[in-house]
């Protein structure tokens, strides 16, 4: 594949979300109609065209260059603007990192589509989510392909935008416009850390674009102006994160994906698997030779955050009733691991969670989707149970299960590879890792526990299926159960593209061999900067992990065997706020309130007794006073309703004004 044709990728699910949004507003609404089956064809064959190119784009890639050289495909579609000596062009990049997200952002993306055909068929506004699903997968296809980091930040709003607008989707009810809202406002004030960030890094390398900012920090000769710039590149990097925790929720700005449950079961699933909320991680990792070279204390916020992250994540899941608020708080969980790794330089490492992530956490989602579609929109897991037994729900059964043990980190899954990886790299980076690492340890424990506990209310123990949702019983189509069959598989083998096994779609190159040439220079860096730790070796890590996993699986089972406990469904809510989760949801949210929301208001009020009241309603006073006296000086007596006269005053005007010109000068 020509460098020249890389706009191909990003062009064809964008022309899916046009075709399908002119058919959305030309009222394309028909239940069973062929323009329902066309709308169908264009979202996934479009979408499955890009994944095509992608698997083109990677197989293209040349041969690693000398040294440090990553071999990438980059294009430039046109100079964008110049902004004093900073040159910003529109131009796209594909090296190994973005190949790898390449691949499942449009494999995956793909297959959502796909079971979002099954899951949303019936809905009258079909059209118009497919155009939606497509434009999504569009902006964050511009998002892993910039070349620059304006061109990234495209991307960026654009998923924002898409985020808002899916969240938000069924538009009649008021909560799911507030989550929508709530997403779309948080992203805000993460995204002006990333411009103010970018910004300040530009004035230290003098480019945005991504290949010249790693250059800049891989040449030795720029040591001494790195050095001096530390505390601008401080700033730069501490500023980038911001924008990283408000698109990949960490802490402090995570209440929003929680919330963005709200939407349809297929966004969740994009949103919190191959998408959106990997883009801050992706970020990082792309701009790897930075954040080494920033002082060492700017990725100890980044390993301290995502640890934070995690734990809370962990913690909250253990008290959701609702299906797709647990797997919710266990994406901010699986978050922070991937920035724990990045905050200790395992950048690559960080980059394989975020693999393996998107095929168990898309296989939970998509499974929960095929559970609720069931039983008739019921998400209560208290009303639940017993459905292993349900023949309508054999494989989502069987797909879960592989998430469920892919996620738990048990042998063979995907996230024993990668997880087990974390744990090692983060014992090897010094005191502060090893901390960490004690705290990744313990909060991999409480995944096993509230993931069994989800498997053990869903599928295990005694059915609670309520006769309404029995009545209801919906078939799940078969366009729903591919993409979860696939993705299950996934969920076991993704995680073989890091053993030492010769893998000829990367070039015959392992995984870690393949993102080297892009990210080994960055963690050489982070890793002397660490210091050093304790060095465990991968078996020990994999015996702990292993057991860990064993133990959370039996306590959840001896706990919640027999049904749910605490107060029975009647009396509490499916929507939290009452447990954990709900209740430090809340806690952030007053936090926001106080800290951002009451100073803002205050400000406003301010400015509208000084603009308003005084300075407005001043100037309007004064108009009115000079109004009073033009009129008490007899000038109104001069005004004629002759035309005549009117062009007479005028003319005298004019000829006064000249006059009085002529003479000053």
């Amino acid at each position: 594949m020509r460098a020249s044709l890389l706009w191909l990728i990003p062009a064809l699910p964008l022309i899916g979300a046009v075709v399908n949004g002119a058919l959305a507003l030309a009222g394309a609404r028909s239940a069973n109609g062929p323009a329902r089956g066309f709308v169908s064809l264009v979202a996934v064959l479009l979408p499955a065209a890009a994944f095509a190119l992608s698997v083109a784009a990677l197989l293209a890639l040349p041969a690693a260059g000398p040294g440090a050289t990553a071999p990438a495909l980059a294009h430039t579609l046109w100079e964008w603007m110049h902004l004093g000596g900073l040159s910003i062009a529109l131009n796209v990049l594909v090296d190994p990192l973005t190949a790898l997200m390449l691949l499942f952002v449009t494999g995956i993306g793909t297959l959502i589509t796909l079971y979002s055909v099954g899951y949303m068929w019936a809905d009258r506004g079909f059209a118009r989510f497919m155009a939606y699903l497509n434009l999504f997968l569009a902006s964050m296809i511009v998002l892993v392909m910039g070349g620059s980091l304006p061109v990234t930040f495209i991307g960026w709003e654009g998923v924002g935008l898409c985020s808002y607008l899916l969240i938000g989707f069924w538009h009649h009810n008021d909560e799911y416009n507030d989550a929508a809202r709530k997403a779309f406002v948080m992203n805000r004030i993460g995204d002006l850390g990333f411009l103010l960030g970018a910004f300040a890094l530009a004035s230290v390398t003098g480019s945005l674009d991504y290949q010249q900012i790693a250059a800049f920090f891989r040449d030795g000769g720029n040591e001494g102006l790195i050095a001096a710039k530390a505390g601008v590149l401080a700033l730069a990097g501490v500023l980038l994160f911001l924008g990283c925790t408000g698109k990949s929720a960490q802490v402090p700005l995570l209440t929003w994906l929680p919330d963005a449950m709200a939407g349809p079961t297929p966004v969740s699933a994009l949103i919190h698997a191959a998408t959106m909320v990997t883009a801050g991680v992706f970020l990082v990792g792309r701009l790897g030779d930075f954040y080494a070279h920033c002082p060492p204390w700017v990725l100890q916020i980044v390993l301290v955050t995502g640890a934070a992250t995690a734990f809370f994540g962990a913690v909250a899941g253990l008290f959701q009733n609702d299906i797709k608020k647990a797997l919710a708080y266990s994406t901010v969980s699986q978050l922070g691991f991937m920035f724990m790794a990045a905050g200790v330089g395992a950048f690559d490492v960080a980059i394989f969670h975020v693999f393996t992530h998107a095929f168990f956490k898309a296989t939970l989602f998509l499974g929960a989707g095929a559970v609720i579609h069931r039983l008739h929109h019921e998400q209560d897991m208290r009303r639940m149970g017993g459905l292993k037994r349900d023949r309508g729900l054999f494989w989502t059964y069987l797909a879960m299960s592989y998430g469920w043990w892919a996620i738990i980190g048990l042998p063979g899954g995907a996230g024993f590879f990668s997880k087990d990886l974390i744990l090692e790299r983060l014992a090897a980076a010094g005191p502060v890792g090893v901390a960490a690492c004690a705290l990744a340890l313990g909060t991999a424990g409480l995944t096993a526990v509230y993931m069994t506990r989800l498997m053990v209310l869903t599928f295990w123990g005694g059915s609670r299926v309520t006769d309404e949702a029995r009545h209801h019983l919906q078939k799940v189509p078969v366009t729903m159960t591919i993409p979860l069959v696939i993705l299950g598989f996934g969920s076991l083998l993704a995680g073989l593209v890091w053993m030492e096994l010769p893998v000829a779609v990367l070039n015959s190159h392992l995984l870690p061999g393949f993102l080297a040439p892009v990210l080994a220079p960055a963690q050489q860096v982070a890793t002397a900067a660490h210091g050093h730790g304790l060095h465990l070796p991968a078996v020990v890590v994999a015996l702990l992990g292993t057991g860990l996993a064993a133990a959370g699986w039996v306590v959840a089972w001896l706990l919640w065997r027999k049904g749910p406990t605490g107060p029975s469904v009647e009396q509490r809510p499916t929507s939290v706020p009452g447990g954990f989760g709900g209740a430090w949801t809340f806690a952030f949210d007053r936090v926001y309130d106080l800290c951002v929301v009451k100073p803002v208001k205050g400000a406003a009020l301010a400015l509208y007794f000084l603009v308003e009241l005084l300075l407005v309603a001043g100037l309007t006073e004064a108009v009115r006073m000079v109004a009073t006296g033009v009129c008490g000086a007899g000038f109104a007596l001069s005004q004629r309703s002759r035309l005549r006269t009117h062009l007479a005053l005028g003319v005298l005007g004019l000829v006064a004004v000249v006059a009085v010109i002529a003479w000053a000068l």
